[in-house]
């Protein structure tokens, strides 16, 4: 970005596609079909006394869509203050150092977040270390190969190496550098989240059951319901290996002893 005559800002060739996107109405309404997708995946977490946190909430809008449609009230946390729209119960912060207390929420969710963190694991770690025992995190992931890139949504843009991709997104005119986005494949991503301590329960299949005609529409529900009359074994690896997203709900152990809320120890 220049500054051009009399003052006004000149806007470069190379001004990044998704800052012009997450500035849109387009992708306000599109935040607010995501919040509504979280609410319905994950409603017996939201509400009652539940004490929730959004990491890596953007915009806020996510957020406090969720918090009007649960009538709970949600945290968000977000490093960078200039990309918040939605300010109230933002909290700035870096998701890699939560500025949370150990065993302080109850549910925590990490909404395409995985990918714009320096350190993955580090993320997992932090996510545990605040959930209390039995407390539960809901992750949905973008895969690395996904054929549609969905930030920039360039083909093959996360197979490439850092410094090709970075290439590719300046000659499209999309964008400067694509340093700061890693996505993982399946089996790297999950086992991260194992190695933070977490029972991970991968819920792909049963999100896509839920959201596919109504979130991506009829030529979509058509292709899911022949994915469907795949054998399950093939289904579930075509599912790791081709998905552009997966969804998981992790859970922290509850310590050995202790009693949940349904009774159950």
């Amino acid at each position: 970005m220049c500054i051009g005559p009399h003052g006004r800002r000149a806007v470069s060739v190379y001004r990044d596609r998704y800052e012009r996107f997450t500035a849109s109405d387009e992708y306000r309404a599109s935040r607010t079909r995501k919040a509504k997708v979280i609410a319905h995946l994950c409603a017996p977490y939201l509400t009652g006394e539940a004490r929730v946190v959004d990491l890596g909430a953007g915009t806020g809008i996510v957020r406090k869509v969720l918090e009007v449609i649960s009538g709970n009230r949600i945290f968000g946390i977000e490093i960078d203050g200039s990309f918040i729209a939605e300010r109230e119960r933002m909290v700035r912060g870096d998701v890699l150092r939560l500025p949370l207390a150990s065993e302080s929420i109850d549910f925590a969710m990490l909404n395409h977040l995985y990918e714009h963190v320096r350190d993955p694991g580090l993320l997992f770690e932090e996510t545990y270390r605040i959930l209390r025992p039995g407390g539960r995190a809901y992750v949905t992931a973008g895969s690395r190969l996904a054929i549609m890139e969905p930030h920039y949504r360039l083909p093959f843009l996360s197979w490439l190496p850092r410094a090709s991709a970075s290439a590719y997104l300046r000659m499209s005119r999309k964008g400067r550098s694509y340093d700061d986005i890693r996505f993982l494949t399946y089996r790297p991503l999950t086992r991260l989240m194992r190695a933070a301590g977490f029972i991970v329960e991968d819920v792909t299949e049963s999100a896509i059951d839920d959201l596919i005609q109504s979130t991506w529409g009829d030529p979509w529900a058509a292709v899911w319901g022949g994915i469907r009359k795949i054998p399950p074994g093939a289904r579930h690896s075509l599912l790791r290996v081709g998905s552009p997203q997966w969804f998981f709900c992790l859970e922290r152990p509850a310590r050995p002893g202790t009693v949940e809320a349904d009774g159950t120890a």
